[in-house]
């Protein structure tokens, strides 16, 4: 089975605490006990910084392409009502994604987060389909709420919100058997659907013989002076930390005196300063009470290792992951007896009452100086420890969720989809209108009123007013019920008179609502709608933060300036409470009335509705399907009655089936006729018809039986409380005219078995009995069995876009929305894609040797691209993100014919994909290292062919400008995942550049090594001669050529070369020069001492960038090749005169050792006297036939070049395939 873990709990905020060591350490254990399941880590792309963390955190468990990042629209989070819109399109953003990865389950690590970051977490928001299982903690705010929940309104929404998103997943792992009887008792999960999974420790926290000087160094660093008791975890309320503080200052004088309370960890500011405070209050010197703040995980295990005594005095956990990581190092542990910590601990000694401050203390003093007692704790630990395996844990999730293996599930049935479709519903919402003040103001308000009533027509509206506005609150009959608040006493009183338990009473009576509003401009009375119980707020602006940070909706506000004229005085006030009304979150419910048909009487909620018949065969379910579910409801004892409906005698003759028992026929009924007997029943199944939209309409539970003649999301009933059965399949919409028409044997309906849909039926009988209102369930659980494709996923994510105010959404907005789906879904059949970088060769070819290079991989990989990859070359420019396609480059590169019209579009990439550096760009490549970094973190393996480090190992040599660019793109390089450099030698000087630099990485940099190729008519050659080509080599002929190839670089060994024939030409050689290449940077001076050379052109020849073709005739008149340089990364020049049998003489440095070995005579020296001293020496050899033989270098062509490249930068042997 495919599981998908939601990690973000290893990505927030969470990820310094317990439920972030939790999430990752359950993640890793599933992962290595994974067995045959396929297991993806999806993670969320707004936590940019956590990503590699966790990719580095699963290096060598699972294949990095089984991490995948989703990307959606942020800011996100909760504390801020002006996300909220972009929160509801997140999370469907981010259920469409996990849909595209087909999963038998989702598993969410930690679905209570996003109050205060960008994480998103929902459940069935958009796909109601896939199973959900979601691992919990504990339900502490609903339990025990503190008075930070009791009073925040929109943290009290947000955790409302993941309740319900709670009780729509299909399975919880609870961390302790405590967590799980509060998921039984609180929220009323079925005790078969909640699973104690228990937790561990991380195999890292162990005991350590660590000597007083390691013990020394890690107190300094946190601010710890001596022997100390110790808490690490969050610093909430339920924590305890205030009495822990109070228990501490009762210890006697004589142990304070040689101790420390340490409270170890990140916490937020104000509470760091509130314990402090509490510490003074209890008498405790600023010495005896240390807040560490954050501690890394190395310096914890230490902390843990060194403490006198552990202390975790919470009321309230879901398992207790400290406690148990300091007894894992041996600490002695105390801890309170409340909820989970007993079973963690599992010593009752060693527990007290955490509600009192004496017993907290006795039980520290007792921890402290009772050596009896201390070894108990010790010997008692590591027995303890040895019942909690992450391992083991694991083993229970995977065996907890194997119930949703399709694989084990009924084959027949596992296409089918069942998807609710309801849009149109009664909306009761209870909206609370505010209104204090007078009787003009109170008409004036009218028309917002109206406009409410008629937004909300089935909404219960209330009226908060003053007495003096009852007749006319009265008069206007829109409001339901009116409250009176005489906050005044006097209609025109300047400054309130009513007392503050008044208004509180007051507040009390109103109970809660949907919305409130307050349409009273002045400031004075805002402070009731911020105090009002209301999931919903919108009135005027205040100023006052702790006013307006509670309201969803504020209409922008001015404070009125004797004199002058703002824009709310030039805007009718009537128009301004219009704005409030207009701002309020649209839903497609708006103005919506829908007028009865009928009385809807549900005195019998077990009757069933059938329309067999569509008026037309190819939309039908089949008479033989509606039959068998006849006969089987008529056989159920639960279902009191079965109305079938024909459209006429003859079709209820030709279904054959009569009345009789509990089944009636009805048919050729008058429109409103039928509507009086359909509204009798509580259920209806049937076609895509007439049946499903009026049953719907009519307030019955729906389920449709689709054939794919008509898509679902077009063609499914919206009324009520609507379903559609149906099955993906690739040829719907057919919009056929018949059966006969279908070439596929109507597939699309194929699996849609009379036990599947009667299964369903009685899933809705059986909520009616429940009151499935009562539960905010629907009545038919939705599930799908196989995947939808990405286009089905898609539409659906859009068409419930719209539902999220999609109207509103600007160009930008539509824009961002559609770069986070085209990034998270990946096209079905999608090759993997190898992005070959040309931003250099793509603008010119310069002819370099680097050139060539690039010139030659590509032509090989675009005429042989590898099994199951896509060969695209892309550039980028300095100037703006993202890379392209280089279509027009390709297409000239391969000798196309021009084709108009081809666009160079920004790439789409996805993980497995990779990303090969191949031509040398540093400006461009650092200007796009937000780009690769992206990549990165979606899973592309970024790699760069490496030829040099000569700018950074001899920076003398080259322009400042091109030593900084060429650091910048080392950095970017040091920053991927993998440098393929041009030989072993520079390898190994990348290896000792990355030990010196120390990059910070989580994944070490892969180095490794290939040949280039050096067959010339293989790298794409250039051809060409110049007019005096023949002159040259004429001259050339009969002499002893020494030929030097390559650009004039100062490393190049030109000017050496220069001076050593000049020495050679005085002592009367006939020795000619040859120098192929063209001018580089810093030699000015010497190619100016070239051309202006009394030798140029008899013994001294300087061919500056030359066709191939010109080369190959020059290497054929040369005796031998000096390769003088002082620095390269691979040497081209000495195979390609080996492959002509030229002799060589070579500077001898590592590569040109790597790439010749004994097949050439090298020298030594930078003096030219060195260098002429060798060429007499080697001369003598020449003449008598006894120099080294350069044919026997062995070098490679490049086609094997290549293949030894893509062996290297292609993953192989990966060990879970995608599907």
């Amino acid at each position: 089975m495919r599981i998908v873990l939601d990690l973000q709990g290893a990505q927030t905020e969470s990820r310094f605490r317990g439920i972030g060591r939790y999430s990752l350490s359950l993640a890793k254990a599933i992962a290595r006990n994974r067995g045959e399941h396929e297991v993806i880590v999806a993670l969320n792309g707004l936590f940019h910084e956590t990503i590699e963390p966790v990719r580095a955190a699963f290096e060598g468990i699972l294949p990095q392409e089984n991490v995948r990042v989703w990307e959606v629209p942020g800011p996100t989070r909760a504390t801020n009502p002006n996300n909220r819109q972009r929160r509801q399109v997140a999370e469907r953003i981010r259920e469409a994604f996990f849909a595209s990865l087909d999963p038998d389950v989702v598993l969410i690590t930690s679905l209570f987060e996003g109050y205060g970051d960008d994480a998103v977490t929902s459940v069935g928001e958009l796909d109601g389909n896939t199973p959900v299982a979601v691992v919990l903690y504990d339900l502490i705010p609903l339990i025990n709420p503190d008075e930070n929940y009791k009073s925040n309104d929109i943290l009290r929404e947000h955790y409302s919100r993941k309740i319900q998103s709670l009780k729509r997943s299909q399975q919880l792992l609870a961390i302790s058997e405590s967590a799980r009887q509060e998921a039984i008792d609180a929220v009323g999960f079925d005790e078969h659907r909640v699973v104690n999974v228990s937790g561990a420790f991380d195999p890292s926290f162990h005991r350590l013989n660590l000597s007083e000087q390691e013990k020394g160094e890690v107190c300094r660093r946190v601010g710890i002076t001596r022997e100390f008791v110790m808490y690490t975890g969050g610093a909430d309320d339920r924590k305890n930390l205030r009495r822990l503080i109070q228990a501490y200052a009762e210890l006697p004088d004589g142990l304070r005196d040689i101790h420390q309370l340490v409270l170890a960890g990140k916490m937020p500011e104000g509470h760091a300063k509130d314990l402090l405070k509490t510490a003074k209050s209890c008498g405790l010197t600023d010495e005896e009470v240390v807040l560490t703040g954050y501690v890394e995980d190395d310096d914890l295990l230490k902390l843990y290792n060194s403490c006198a005594l552990f202390v975790f005095p919470s009321l309230h956990e879901g398992f207790g992951l400290p406690p148990l990581e300091a007894m894992a190092c041996g600490a002695p542990v105390i801890a309170s007896n409340a909820t989970s910590l007993p079973e963690v601990v599992g010593y009752e000694d060693a527990l007290f009452d955490p509600c009192s401050v004496s017993s907290i203390s006795r039980k520290m003093e007792q921890g402290l100086v009772d050596e009896d007692f201390r070894a108990s704790l010790a010997a008692h630990a590591k027995s303890q420890i040895g019942k909690f395996s992450w391992d083991e844990s694991a083993k229970r999730a995977l065996r907890a969720v194997r119930v949703f293996d399709r694989g084990s599930s009924v084959k027949g049935l596992a296409p089918v989809n069942v998807q609710k479709t309801s849009k149109f519903l009664q909306n009761n919402k209870k909206i609370l209108v505010i209104k204090l003040d007078h009787m003009g103001d109170l008409l004036l308000a009218v028309p917002a009123i109206t406009k409410l009533r008629a937004r909300y027509p089935y909404a219960t509206i209330d009226a908060v007013v003053g007495s003096w506005n009852a007749s006319i609150a009265e008069q206007i009959k829109v409001f339901d019920n009116l409250f009176f608040l005489d906050f005044f006493k006097k209609k025109s009183a300047e400054s309130p008179s009513a007392k503050d338990s008044e208004i509180g009473e007051f507040l009390d009576r109103l109970g809660e609502y949907d919305i409130a509003i307050d349409l009273r401009r002045q400031r004075d009375t805002r402070f009731l709608l911020a105090k009002v119980k209301a999931k919903h707020k919108a009135g005027y602006q205040t100023f006052d933060p702790d006013i307006d940070d509670k309201l969803d909706v504020v209409l922008p506000s001015y404070p009125d300036i004797p004199f002058e004229t703002t824009p709310l005085n030039r805007t009718s006030i009537t128009v301004q409470m219009l704005r409030i009304i207009d701002a309020l979150p649209e839903d497609i419910n708006d103005y919506v009335s829908l007028p009865a048909l009928a009385e809807r009487r549900k005195d019998d909620s077990s009757a069933v509705a059938i329309f067999p018949h569509a008026g037309n065969d190819v939309k039908e379910w089949g008479r033989e399907n509606y039959r068998g579910l006849i006969e089987l409801l008529d056989q159920d004892a639960r279902i009191e009655a079965i109305n079938v409906y024909f459209a006429s005698d003859d079709e209820a003759r030709r279904f054959g089936l009569g009345s009789d028992g509990k089944i009636t026929i009805h048919a050729g009924l008058e429109f409103s006729d039928l509507v009086q007997s359909l509204a009798r029943n509580a259920i209806c199944v049937a076609n895509n018809s007439l049946g499903v939209h009026l049953a719907g309409y009519l307030d019955l539970i729906v389920l449709g039986v689709y054939a794919g003649h008509e898509t679902v999301a077009e063609w499914a009933p919206v009324f009520g409380d609507s379903y559609v059965v149906h099955e993906s399949v690739s040829c719907s919409p057919c919009h056929i005219a018949s059966r006969s028409d279908c070439q596929h044997e109507m597939r699309c309906l194929a699996n849609i078995s009379v036990e599947f849909v009667y299964n369903k039926v009685m899933e809705a009988v059986s909520s009616l009995r429940d009151d499935r209102d009562a539960s905010g369930s629907g009545a038919i659980q939705t599930s799908v069995s196989s995947a939808k494709s990405p286009d089905e996923i898609v539409t659906e994510l859009l068409n419930s876009l719209a539902d999220c105010g999609g109207g509103d959404f600007t160009d930008a907005d539509k824009g961002r929305i559609a770069r986070c789906v085209a990034s998270n879904i990946v096209p079905v059949g999608q090759n993997r894609q190898l992005f070959v970088d040309v931003s250099a060769l793509v603008h010119v070819d310069a002819k370099s040797g680097i050139q060539r290079v690039v010139r030659s991989v590509l032509g090989y990989l675009l005429n042989n691209e590898p099994s199951g990859y896509d060969v695209i070359p892309v550039y980028a420019n300095a100037d703006r993100l993202g890379y392209f396609r280089a279509n027009a480059f390709s297409s000239s590169f391969l000798g196309e014919p021009a084709v108009g019209g081809l666009r160079d579009d920004a790439i789409s990439f996805y993980p497995g994909d990779v990303f090969l550096g191949l031509d040398l760009h540093p400006h461009v490549v650092s200007a796009q290292r937000e780009t690769l970094e992206q990549m990165r973190r979606h899973g592309v393996l970024i790699k760069f062919v490496v030829y040099d480090l000569l700018c950074v190992l001899m920076p003398h040599f080259f322009d400042d400008a091109l030593v900084t660019a060429f650091r910048q793109w080392l950095e970017v390089v040091a920053a991927s995942d993998e440098a393929v450099c041009i030989s072993k030698a520079v390898a190994d000087e990348l290896t000792d550049w990355v030990d010196r630099n120390d990059p910070k990485r989580s994944r070490p940099l892969r180095i490794s090594w290939f040949h280039l190729g050096a067959d010339i008519e293989n790298s794409s050659p250039s051809r060409g001669l110049p007019p005096d080509a023949e002159e040259v080599l004429r001259t050339a002929t009969g002499r002893v050529n020494f030929l030097m190839v390559g650009t004039l670089e100062p490393r190049k060994g030109h000017a050496q070369a220069l001076a050593a024939f000049e020495v050679l030409w005085e002592e009367g050689s006939t020795a000619n020069l040859i120098i192929v290449g063209k001018e580089g940077w810093k030699t000015g001076e010497l190619a100016e001492r070239l051309r202006s050379h009394p030798e140029m052109n008899k013994r001294l020849f300087w061919l500056e960038g030359i066709s191939d073709e010109y080369l190959e005739r020059i290497y054929a008149a040369s005796t031998c090749l000096i390769a003088a340089s002082e620095g390269e990364g691979f040497g081209l020049p000495l195979i390609e005169a080996a492959q002509r049998h030229l002799p060589i003489i070579a500077r001898d440095i590592p590569v040109f050792r790597e790439v010749a070995g004994k097949h050439a005579y090298y020298f030594e020296g930078r003096e030219p006297e060195a260098l002429a001293k060798s060429v007499n020496q080697w001369l003598g050899l020449y003449d008598s036939n006894t120099y080294p033989q350069s044919s026997d270098i062995p070098w490679m062509t490049w086609s094997q070049s290549v293949e030894q490249l893509l062996s290297i930068i292609l993953p192989v042997n990966q060990t879970v395939a995608m599907k």
